[in-house]
């Protein structure tokens, strides 16, 4: 049984570290892609759908952790983790629900202007 939880624990520690790798690589692609005008949008979705993905990861250690150790404390940890996803997830779909823009457009951030100009 000892060498169950070494192997989950050791599991779980994988998948904070490839999480944070994700996370990490997100920002630091877009930092650098963000150069120049207009990268701010254009790199906000991107940067965003890595740090959905490195959440999934986090989301699976703690529910690991739970595996390993149920306590309460376990518990409200990976609900606060599947809470934060759930919700960066909702914010990445927010763009696409917007009037004017259709459900299949990418979430860049950029948009067309619908005024007239001298309107």
């Amino acid at each position: 049984m000892e060498n169950y939880h070494a192997a989950v624990d050791l599991l779980r520690v994988f998948a904070l570290a490839v999480g944070s790798l994700v996370i990490l690589a997100g920002v630091w692609h877009g930092a650098l892609a963000a150069r120049g005008p207009g990268g701010r949008g254009r790199v906000a979705g991107r940067m965003l759908n890595h740090a959905a993905l490195g959440l999934d990861f986090f989301v699976g250690a703690t529910l690991l952790n739970l595996a390993i150790n149920p306590t309460w404390t376990a518990v409200a940890t990976t609900a606060v983790t599947i809470v934060v996803r759930k919700l960066l997830t909702f914010s990445l779909d927010l763009p696409r629900r917007e009037p004017g823009i259709p459900s299949d457009a990418p979430a860049t951030g950029s948009r067309t202007s619908t005024r007239r100009p001298g309107a």
